[in-house]
């Protein structure tokens, strides 16, 4: 997918940031190097992000945002469907987003560990709060073995001969395995590349199933949860996910698989390209084109037209909130950050709108309860009890 300028100046940031870090992979500084080569303004940007003396200035204006925020002043922009404003006023912006961006971002990471202190960790969180999920996932082969993912690396390459990254380091063998499943927890998210080049990308509390060799006349895989795909184009080995219900058939394109409900709700995106997406009960299938989403819903097949941006919010890191309840935004936000979430008395029946990045600790986010005359806390064993005032 095509990043806006906003989406590409959060991507530029993260890299830097692991640039600091000394974590770094060679595709990531292919892409700083290229945003470099754009203009003069982006140089200056990134040889400020490593001026010490601005990181300091930078993180000491965070520490004092953080001490002295309204949040009741910047919801709106956070939760409530923005206005559209017009390009140029964006464009005339963007060089101090930038900087302000890229200093605040980079200058607090630089800035903690030039002084020593310790950005806390994820165990010393659990009883107040929760961090965003990270790359997780595991490697179950039909035979029995089990492998870990690195959770330094993003993604990992399947070919016939086993799994490895992008650097060429193995995660394991096929050996005599059939089947290989890549699963990622609550909290978790890793991205596979296909022996037949089609990438997926794989949500939170998400199980792709595969073949270690695809057929001759298809490529046929399993999905429970949500994935995105990337189909590499194949004349005559069509491109099949199988769902608990449906079956989505194609040749080469890109589209959403949703199926986080259960068997009897399921939504498939299209993005790009054509699928045939086929209900398995009643044997009822239905073409999409790019921007229309099917439904099975308790057998029943639709489809119907939505915004692609909204419904794969996910893939770009941000949060789609439109139109949800309650109940909806808590099973988002219980899998991206590995929560449970108890409710105490009787809810109110409301729908939201709007979104965040995925990027925000949990606490951030909970804000929006608030409004519904909710409040929240952590239990002792981290648990997430959400109750009316």
């Amino acid at each position: 997918m095509n990043l806006t300028e906003e989406e590409l100046l959060i991507r530029i940031s993260t890299l830097i940031v692991q640039e600091m870090k000394g974590e770094q992979h060679a595709e990531d500084r292919l892409l700083i190097k290229k945003w470099l080569s754009e203009s003069q303004e982006n140089q200056a940007v990134y040889k400020r992000c490593f001026d010490q003396i601005m990181q300091k200035k930078a993180f000491e204006s965070l520490q004092e945002f953080e001490k002295n925020r309204d949040f009741e002043k910047v919801r709106s922009k956070l939760f409530v469907r923005p206005v559209p404003q017009k390009a140029f006023q964006f464009k005339r912006l963007l060089p101090y987003v930038a900087a302000a961006c890229l200093l605040i971002a980079f200058g607090s990471v630089w800035y903690y560990n030039q002084i020593g202190l310790k950005i806390p960790a994820e165990n010393q969180l659990s009883q107040t709060d929760r961090l965003p999920a990270k790359n997780r996932a595991t490697v179950t082969f039909s035979d029995g073995r089990q492998f870990q993912l690195n959770e330094r690396e993003s993604e990992v390459f399947i070919s016939n001969k086993g799994v490895h990254y992008d650097d060429g380091g193995e995660v394991a063998e096929t050996q005599a395995a059939q089947f290989a499943t890549i699963e990622t927890p609550r909290g978790g998210i890793y991205d596979v590349i296909l022996p037949d080049g089609t990438r997926v990308k794989l949500n939170a509390a998400t199980t792709l199933r595969y073949p270690t060799v695809f057929a001759t006349d298809k490529r046929e895989v399993n999905v429970h949860g949500e994935a995105y795909f990337e189909v590499a184009k194949r004349k005559n080995q069509p491109f099949i996910v199988e769902t608990a219900n449906q079956q989505v058939s194609v040749l080469g394109t890109h589209f959403n698989v949703n199926t986080y409900g259960n068997k009897s709700d399921m939504r498939t995106t299209l993005l790009e390209g054509k699928v045939q997406v086929k209900e398995l009960t009643s044997g009822k299938h239905i073409v999409l084109l790019p921007g229309y989403q099917s439904l099975v819903n308790k057998g029943k097949l639709t489809s119907r037209a939505v915004d692609v941006d909204q419904e794969l919010a996910w893939v770009d890191g941000r949060f789609n909130f439109d139109g949800k309840s309650l109940f909806e935004v808590m099973d988002d936000l219980s899998r991206w950050y590995n929560v449970d979430v108890e409710y105490r008395g009787q809810m109110p029946d409301v729908e939201f709108f709007g979104g965040t990045y995925r990027t925000s600790k949990l606490s951030t986010i909970l804000k929006i309860l608030k409004d519904q005359n909710l409040h929240y806390h952590f239990t002792a064993n981290g648990k997430l009890i959400i109750e009316k005032n």
